[in-house]
């Protein structure tokens, strides 16, 4: 959050500031079971204080309905697999839109997870254990039983840089639509029974409440004046066809950002998509491809072609590495082998960002004012019809005013 000249003043006048915390609990608002045909989560997150989005969570529960010996469930990398779409709302403004959220989560859990974030995703999110080729089930549900999870949402409106609280008066939606198609939400003992319900979903995040007139008074006068304002790193989603077969494919992006960080693009087989027994929303494949590069604006990102194969898959890997790294990293830390990343885990990316230091604002590719296509060329030998969905990671910055509006300039 950025703090006006006066409010520090007005900080630095006292040797401490009255303030308390609270862990605040927030409930759906249309319903308190959900699933493939009542789909859509509703939470609205009203705080009467300063929100800490980087410590909430998603509190819910996953029911197994179905009945009988056989007919288990198993999750999708973690329990967030069920998650179509993810929205975060206020005032009828969309400020923050997450589609194919399932596969977009999974991804930063193989590829930002070191092993502490490997064991932590596991206790609280039902996620796979650590292993040298990690495993992409995460815990099973058996037939009449449920399992309860705490999940991060993945969102950079809630998570944002530095750590900065959401604004006092902030008042949003937090939207979570489930997947319409039931095959594609867990991995089945059975494809023929798919039956399971999200019960009683909850976000959760620490409030804190500064109790100093003097500060607050200060706050308050900024916010009239100019609005606060804070960022954070949002994944924009553009879905493309790979068909089957040979020769090049040229893929449209189009992204329009004015920092765009790095895009990511991961490819799943269609068979697998709509297999129920399959890994759907944690399986990336990288069938057939024997280069790649983005084109934004006429200029290739990188200046040339990155080989793949499987024996030559260090230069794609490093890519990944880079265009996934957070914070001050110039590299994320993945728990991705090199045999799984030629397998179920590949995935295509480039870093686009213009300084190593995140403290800076705006470090990222400007291309809102492009007028040529973006693309991403592949080039293929024996693909399979695949869903290309590409992540475009960039900066948001997201404004407070004094009429308790809130507006997004990405």
């Amino acid at each position: 959050m950025d703090i006006p000249n006066s409010m520090k003043y007005a900080l630095r006048k006292s040797q401490s500031v009255d303030a308390t915390t609270i862990l605040r609990q927030f409930a759906s608002g249309n319903g308190s079971s959900f699933d493939t045909a009542t789909n859509e989560i509703r939470i609205n997150v009203s705080a009467d204080g300063f929100l800490d989005g980087s410590k909430s969570y998603l509190y819910f529960t996953i029911k197994n309905k179905n009945g009988s010996a056989g007919q288990n469930l198993i999750l999708d990398s973690d329990a967030l697999c069920w998650v179509d779409q993810i929205r975060i709302e206020s005032q009828g403004a969309v400020l923050e839109r997450i589609e194919r959220c399932g596969v977009y989560n999974n991804v930063l859990g193989k590829y930002r997870s070191g092993l502490g974030k490997v064991q932590a995703r596991n206790g609280k999110c039902g996620g796979p254990p650590q292993s040298a080729d990690m495993s992409l089930n995460g815990e099973e549900i058996v037939e009449n039983t449920q399992l309860t999870v705490a999940c991060p949402i993945p969102s950079g409106f809630l998570h944002g840089h530095m750590g900065r609280a959401i604004p006092q008066g902030t008042n949003f939606d937090i939207v979570i639509r489930v997947n319409s198609v039931a095959a594609q939400c867990f991995k089945w003992e059975s494809a023929a029974h798919t039956s399971f319900t999200i019960e009683n979903p909850r976000f959760y995040a620490p409030v804190y409440r500064v109790n100093n007139p003097d500060v607050m008074g200060d706050y308050g006068a900024a916010l009239m004046e100019r609005g606060i304002s804070w960022s954070g790193d949002v994944a924009k989603t553009y879905i493309n066809s790979v068909s089957a077969g040979t020769g090049p494919q040229p893929l449209q992006i189009n992204d329009r950002s004015e920092s765009l960080k790095s895009l990511v693009s991961v490819m799943r087989g269609t068979t697998t998509t709509v297999d129920a027994t399959a890994n759907s929303q944690s399986t990336s494949i990288l069938t057939g491809l024997t280069e790649m590069r983005y084109v934004i604006a006429g200029q290739n990102y990188p200046q040339d072609s990155v080989l793949y194969s499987a024996t030559d898959s260090g230069r794609l890997y490093e890519e990944a590495q880079k265009a996934l790294a957070t914070g001050n990293q110039t590299h994320c830390e993945p728990n991705v082998s090199s045999t799984n990343f030629n397998s179920t885990d590949g995935i295509m990316a480039v870093d686009l960002r213009k300084f190593d230091d995140e403290s800076l604002s705006m470090t990222g590719l400007n291309t809102a004012a492009t007028a040529s296509p973006n693309l991403l060329h592949l080039q293929l030998t024996g693909a399979v019809a695949s869903e290309l969905v590409t992540f475009a990671i960039c900066e948001a910055v997201f404004t407070l005013d004094g009429r308790g509006s809130v507006s997004v300039r990405t």
